[in-house]
């Protein structure tokens, strides 16, 4: 009968020191940010406020406000940015039906809101109310793409790079090389 507990034991021990690894490699690999850039395909990008400071140049940036977004044929962009000085008005109950129908990823820069800027599209909150919710100062870029009815939401978070226990929110550009891949792959999914 011992014997028996000391396995049971054993294996509890095991497991737990497993699940420690898997959350220690996650939480160093989600911290991880390339510093090479990208090199894929030419990118179309709308941007809802001032566009970003990136090193690739392969990259076409065309600035817009969210009515002109809106009003849009979203079929021209590869992508949307929408700049932290302009996600109170995206979490706008106007502009949320926008995220659905469009068929585009949305990228949201700067959000404390953490993964979206408002976390249920079915009944959005101002994007103040749930920043102050959630403040999530990791991530530096969040992003969504509508995939459909059945298949519902894909998500992204870039967060900020960590570098001797501190958070570099120095270094960004290299989280948009990453938000470029994630852009690049969604485009072929779509040929």
């Amino acid at each position: 009968m011992r014997g028996g507990v000391f396995i049971i034991k054993s294996n509890k021990l095991l497991l737990t020191v497993l699940t420690l690894m898997l959350f220690l490699l996650s939480a160093c690999q989600t911290n991880y940010v390339k510093e090479a850039p990208y090199e894929g395909v030419p990118l179309k990008i709308a941007v809802v406020g001032e566009q970003p400071n990136v090193r690739e140049e392969q990259i076409n940036f065309n600035e817009l406000s969210l009515s002109e977004l809106h009003n849009s044929n979203s079929r021209k962009y590869d992508a949307v940015f929408i700049m932290e000085d302009h996600l109170s008005d995206a979490s706008n109950s106007k502009y949320v039906e926008m995220y659905k129908n469009k068929k585009v990823p949305f990228f949201f820069v700067g959000s404390l809101a953490n993964t979206i800027p408002f976390q249920d599209l079915e009944n959005p909150v101002s994007y103040e109310e749930e920043a102050e919710k959630i403040n999530g100062t990791q991530n530096f870029i969040s992003g969504m793409l509508y995939e459909g009815e059945e298949k519902g939401y894909s998500g992204w978070k870039f967060a900020y790079p960590i570098k001797n226990s501190e958070v570099q929110r120095d270094n960004v550009k290299g989280i948009y090389s990453e938000v470029f891949n994630v852009v690049e792959n969604e485009v072929n999914k779509n040929f």
